[in-house]
């Protein structure tokens, strides 16, 4: 059985398991016993309430740091839930109710400690506007954003209307897709698309989060690749790699420039990379419950900027 004060003092086997080290940790646990408090306020004093507080069965899960540990060793390795239920001395209908249940906690326990990228799904329900970006980051006025999209694969939908839309001809398989737009400077990921079906395109998807320029003067630098071209959102200027002419090559000055992008560029893999050693969102997805996949991936993201944040900040 995995426990946290068993864990803890193996600091190696933790980071493997949790992704993150012990320090990272305890940065992440003060905003998620915050958010835990707060759940249980709104349930005893909800006016529908009838059980007594604290009635019911006791968890196996005694202290907020094993409830913290539940939930990120389900991020990082996304067992089958009857094995994160051996881990962790629960049945697998229990460890279900837990991991739905702790999985929105951590999600805001990183809006708390402002890790968490905007995206279409939190705050007021709509996209982050440009403005907001940089009112919280003005140094991307000279520094600019990285954007490209990363797909998951997922199982073949029962469904033969899902089937088409979610196949995706480029992985050759079905999958769901984010946009996420990054930080040139330290891989921080600001913004994080809805999740898409597998067969819209990237531009298409940038598209659709409905970016709002608001009072931006300048056109603010957007670095991505060639399944961008063609996209014009207001308040961003499109920074493509020159694609080479049919039947012709590309001048030395043009193949410098590209290799000069490619090497900018090339961080928002480095992104991306970051966000999928989160198992949940690199392994084929399997949750069928609405709204969960965006739930992970937000998640997941959250998770990546605290390593970032932790990295720049000890260097």
């Amino acid at each position: 059985m995995i426990t946290y004060p068993a864990l803890i003092s193996r600091s190696h086997l933790f980071t493997r398991l949790t992704g993150h080290t012990p320090e990272e940790f305890d940065a992440i646990l003060d905003k998620f016993r915050s958010a835990y408090e707060e759940k249980l306020r709104e349930r005893r004093f909800n006016p529908a309430r009838k059980r007594a507080f604290g009635a019911g069965r006791p968890s196996h899960l005694l202290s907020i740091e094993d409830k913290l540990l539940f939930t990120l060793v389900y991020v990082r390795l996304y067992p089958l839930l009857f094995l994160q239920g051996l881990m962790f001395n629960l049945s697998e209908s229990n460890a279900c109710l837990w991991a739905h249940e702790f999985l929105p906690l951590l999600d805001q326990a990183l809006g708390f400690a402002h890790q968490r990228p905007f995206h279409l799904g939190s705050g007021n329900g709509r996209g982050r506007g440009l403005e907001e970006i940089l009112t919280e980051f003005p140094e991307l006025i000279e520094l600019g954003l990285l954007g490209d999209g990363t797909e998951r694969p997922t199982r073949k939908p029962k469904n033969q209307s899902n089937r088409k839309i979610w196949y995706s001809g480029k992985k050759k398989r079905h999958t769901r897709k984010n946009i996420l737009l990054s930080r040139p400077d330290n891989n921080r990921i600001l913004y994080l698309g809805k999740t898409q079906d597998g067969s819209v395109h990237d531009k298409t998807a940038i598209e659709e989060e409905g970016l709002s320029p608001g009072s931006v003067r300048d056109p603010l630098p957007l670095g991505a690749d060639l399944g961008f071209a063609g996209l014009e959102i207001p308040g961003l200027r499109l920074i493509l790699p020159t694609k080479k002419p049919k039947g012709e090559e590309l001048t030395e000055a043009q193949k410098s420039q590209n290799r000069t992008l490619a090497q900018i560029r090339v961080r928002v893999e480095n992104a991306i990379c970051g966000v999928k050693r989160s198992h949940a969102v690199a392994d084929t997805y399997r949750n069928i419950n609405p709204g969960l996949d965006d739930l992970l991936m937000s998640v997941a993201c959250g998770l990546h900027n605290v390593r970032v944040a932790y990295r720049f900040q000890k260097a």
